[in-house]
């Protein structure tokens, strides 16, 4: 263990906090560490110290990372450092609810001078809500309506005649469950995951606001159709044109990566003058007859389908490696782009299209030759997208254990944690619904980290082995091997009864780092394994490269075990080259008790599959 000043120094030369040093990397940092550490753990202390970070903008993701940091190179196990950074987020919210109860009455009061009359009611209504909803968590409950449908703007996006909007109806939706979601959360005193999902409730109620104005923005009281950020055409517009006869003109649609992040770390006047800055870049491009922005972060152009190739390629040129200089910041911005002839349909398509360039990272998809079972495809994967942000939040992402066989003990010894989603009605989603989609998502690595949080806290009480899913792109990105070097830490005797199976679905392994990674593991008693082994040629390569523990036998060899000689053959040859090199062999997809008697027979170790048990939430208390 080092001493705090050590530590400190140690975070300093790393330079991810340079900005911040006068706060975090400071004596009184070191003062305060010391403060913590030796228990002056009182209200006031953490009052103070979040004042601080609060007054001087010091983000909370930051000092969030700061403090993961700080054990990082402190290493004491002892020190609950969840508690502490719980506490400072509780206190950093007074703070922050404070200035957005602040801030949203002086937006009430901006918007009753530039908002049309009969528009007046509606964006005040939310905003009223959004006050409500934090003087829930500040004061005693208060009397917030949480039934999407019941709320003004809820009773608004449904009311007779009036203009039906999709994606406000959908963020509207989205924003009350993660309403609940966080309500639930503070309740239970998770104060950083609480302040983690409340940044994204004040990221939809923003874009819920800018997605009404764009709808209903006049300056002056005489034009409906002008964004008054970027100065161009708005959504209305945009919808109104689209109803025209427009068979010899394209639309493109351009949507900023991550401008969410960019509104919340420089604030939205930063993000306002981009959106204009982009606006006018735009309006510099040859051949482009119109520019559209349609939502917070979102343009649309127009142009006719003549000009196809030199406008695409134009657009493209301009916003390669697009910079963005602000003061002393420079941000580069990338974008994600799709065109379609304009049509009655040419919005909903090119929303579609978008789906694509992000699966495709931003390539520019050609609406008109893609194949209508695509889109399928993507309207699938927006509902599975959905389900996952949903299941996330309300923690219903979970292991479930599967038993392995140990053949000489003839008993389970060994259990495998399985991600599995709970639908919100107590259905399973199963992996092959939901893995290629969270393995896209900015959740995946979060999903990862409580799939390894959660097991190890499972195990820590029994005696029972235990595996853990792991891809080799996981254990090459920083963020996951960092947890895994925490929980190490935290429970280093269930770590001894650990291995991760590692499933080589990257060709580009960096063998070196994932060698060394394997070497520290190794240290701390965790084992290896490579899983679907017989699945291909490359198998035999890793085995050769790596040093590994298990191997475990492709579950399409099991299958056909009992009708295919080269399966049995193959099978004879996998576990005679493991136990020349001394390694262990599991067997999967043991799944009725003639594969099980067939393989028994074999000189393999363990063996696994539903006839040895199916997964469950459940685990027996011990071995015996």
């Amino acid at each position: 263990m080092k001493n705090i000043p050590s530590v400190i120094a140690q975070i300093h030369s790393s330079n991810y906090f340079e900005a911040w040093k006068d706060i975090l990397l400071s004596s009184d940092a070191i003062e305060g560490w010391k403060s913590v550490l030796s228990n002056h753990l009182e209200a006031d202390f953490y009052n103070t110290m979040a004042k601080k970070l609060y007054t001087h903008a010091v983000p909370f993701v930051i000092v969030s990372e700061y403090i993961d940091e700080f054990f990082r190179y402190y290493q004491n196990s002892d020190i609950d450092f969840f508690y502490i950074k719980n506490n400072l987020a509780q206190a950093y919210l007074k703070e922050k609810l404070q200035s957005d109860i602040h801030l949203l009455d002086k937006e009430l009061e901006e918007k009753l001078s530039h908002t049309l009359a009969s528009n007046k009611k509606l964006i005040n209504a939310h905003l009223r809500w959004m006050k409500l909803f934090i003087l829930t968590i500040i004061e005693k409950p208060q009397n917030l309506e949480l039934d999407s449908n019941l709320c003004f703007v809820g009773k608004w996006l449904h009311q007779e005649g009036v203009h039906k909007d999709e994606k406000i109806d959908l963020l509207h939706k989205n924003l009350h469950s993660m309403a609940q979601s966080a309500l639930r959360m503070y309740k239970k005193g998770d104060y950083a995951y609480f302040l983690l999902l409340y940044f994204d409730i004040l990221a939809a109620s923003f874009q819920i606001r800018s997605m009404i104005i764009n709808l209903y923005f006049s300056k002056g009281l005489d034009s409906i159709y002008k964004d008054y950020i970027s100065n161009q055409f708005n959504y209305l517009k945009l919808r109104e044109v689209l109803q025209d006869d427009n068979h010899d003109k394209s639309m493109l649609i351009l949507n900023i990566k991550g401008f969410s992040k960019i509104n919340f770390i420089y604030g939205h006047h930063t993000g306002d003058t981009i959106l204009k800055m982009v606006g006018d870049t735009l309006a510099s491009i040859e051949h482009i007859e119109h520019i559209y922005r349609i939502y917070g972060d979102e343009f649309a152009v127009s142009f006719k389908t003549t000009q196809l190739l030199e406008v695409t390629q134009s657009i493209a040129a301009h916003f390669q490696e697009y910079k963005v200089h602000l003061d002393d910041t420079s941000i580069t911005l990338s974008f994600y782009a799709t065109y379609a002839l304009m049509s009655e349909h040419a919005l909903e398509n090119c929303e579609y299209g978008l789906m694509h360039s992000k699966a495709e990272n931003g390539t520019i998809v050609d609406m008109n030759s893609i194949d209508t079972s695509i889109i399928a495809k993507y309207t699938q994967k927006i509902s599975v997208n959905q389900k996952l942000r949903l299941a996330f939040v309300d923690n219903r992402i979970k292991p479930y254990f599967q038993p392995i066989y140990s053949i000489k003990e003839q008993k389970v010894t060994k259990y495998e944690a399985l991600m599995r989603v709970e639908n919100a009605d107590g259905t399973l989603m199963l992996p092959a619904e939901f893995l290629e989609e969270l393995q896209s998502m900015y959740l995946y690595s979060e999903a990862t980290k409580l799939m390894i949080q959660k097991s190890f806290e499972a195990f820590k009480s029994n005696d029972f082995d235990f595996s853990i899913n792991l891809s080799f792109s996981d254990i090459q990105t920083e963020e996951i091997e960092l947890f895994i070097l925490a929980m190490i830490q935290m429970y280093p005797e269930t770590a001894k009864r650990c291995t991760f199976e590692l499933l080589e679905n990257e060709t580009n392994i960096h063998t070196q780092q994932v060698q060394t990674f394997f070497q520290t593991l190794r240290k701390h008693g965790i084992k290896i394994a490579i899983d679907d082994f017989g699945s291909g040629y490359s198998n035999y390569d890793t085995i050769f490269h790596f040093d590994v523990d298990y191997i475990k036998i492709d579950g399409s060899i099991t299958q056909s075990l009992l009708t295919s000689e080269k399966s049995s053959a193959l099978m004879d040859s996998i576990i005679s080259v493991a136990k020349r090199i001394n390694l262990q062999t599991i067997v999967e997809f043991v799944s009725s008790k003639e594969i099980f008697d067939a393989v028994n027979q074999m000189d393999v170790d363990y063996l696994q599959g539903y006839y040895i048990g199916k997964p469950s939430p459940l685990l027996a208390s011990t071995k015996e």
